[in-house]
């Protein structure tokens, strides 16, 4: 309960309880952009002139090369042109929501030249989308034949597989990346979420860390860190991790994901005023899953504001009607409407 000399903050705590299903929908469609190491070589490009036995013989051995890439090795042929041609509309019609048209531009891209890795590349992260998991690692695998040494497609690898529950494989697939480059964050970074995949968050917590030394501003990883001192039930160093990671973000445009994980923490050390107008900030951000609202309603009840708690357990139900803890608050406040005492946790 808040004491006497709290009005104004019971105000404020009051006010936070009043938001309800007033917040407009702000949907995030995130497509990320791929990124590669090849050089895009354009047609038309001159070559120095040789002598007419020699281009015969390259004109010869041309169509038995394949797609070779541009380099030491000779000039880039017409196969991979075409492949890379391909690949960038089907980027284009990705960015302009032409989610079928991109996917069957970017099969095409790599049926002309099997052996352009971010033709592949992309071709996976379109799969991926459309929920096609099991085909979209096989392109990565397929990938992974062609450039063995890159750490970045092992660590995509790794991603995916522990995505469809492949924990094992995505685990050698982490350390394969470590191996070709001990320095790599997102190595680690993966390592890690497979350690805690598999129950063993110390260990996660130390590769999330050894990640964070080698990109110490990096918004997933803190998050990831965050997230382990939680499940450890250090709410104190998850809360210093929360508010290094705000401090990331422009003043007002915190993720709602970091605000509800800090006003979990802030729950779980009993500060309830400071966790209502957290948890409200969150809930104004976009849309609101149930849990987000139970733990409002939970923050508001031990600030005393049991009919602005009724509300927002309401709210929770609302989303999910099975939602256990949701349902258990809502009965205890009910007991609290009849007068009965009841013992807060």
């Amino acid at each position: 309960m808040l004491g006497t000399g709290s009005n104004e903050a019971r105000q404020s705590v009051r006010r936070a309880g009043t938001l309800a299903g007033g917040y407009l929908y702000s949907a995030r469609a995130a497509v990320e952009r791929f990124r590669g190491k090849c050089v895009w070589i354009q047609p038309g490009r001159s070559i120095a002139p040789w002598g007419a036995l020699v281009v015969a013989v390259w004109l010869c051995w041309l169509p038995m090369w394949g797609c070779r890439l541009a380099g030491r090795d000779g000039p880039v042929s017409q196969s991979l042109i075409a492949c890379r041609q391909l690949s960038r509309e089907g980027m284009a019609a990705l960015e302009q929501g032409q989610h079928q048209r991109a996917e069957q531009l970017l099969a095409k891209a790599v049926k002309t030249c099997p052996a352009d890795i971010e033709a592949r590349r992309r071709y996976a992260e379109v799969l991926w989308l459309r929920g096609a998991q099991a085909e979209a690692i096989v392109q990565i695998q397929q990938a992974v034949q062609y450039s063995a040494d890159d750490p970045a497609l092992w660590v995509r690898l790794a991603e995916m597989q522990l995505a469809a529950g492949r924990v094992e494989l995505a685990r050698q697939s982490a350390e394969k990346a470590i191996d070709l480059n001990p320095r790599s964050a997102p190595a680690w970074a993966v390592r890690g979420q497979v350690m805690a995949a598999t129950g063993q968050l110390r260990q996660a917590l130390a590769d999330a860390h050894r990640a964070l030394g080698y990109a110490p501003e990096d918004k997933a990883i803190l998050l990831q860190i965050a997230k382990l001192y939680r499940q450890l039930n250090e709410p104190h160093r998850a809360l210093q991790t929360l508010q290094t990671l705000a401090d990331n973000y422009p003043p007002g445009q915190e993720p709602a994901e970091v605000l509800e994980l800090t006003g979990e923490a802030q729950l779980a050390l009993g500060r309830a005023e400071e966790a209502a107008q957290t948890l409200a900030a969150a809930l104004s951000r976009g849309k609101a899953s149930a849990e987000l609202w139970c733990r409002m309603a939970e923050a508001l009840w031990l600030c005393g504001l049991g009919p602005e708690a009724f509300s927002a357990a309401q709210q929770a139900l609302a989303i999910q009607p099975d939602h256990p803890a949701a349902k258990a608050l809502l009965q205890r406040l009910e007991i609290a409407r009849q007068g009965q005492p009841i013992q807060q946790r």
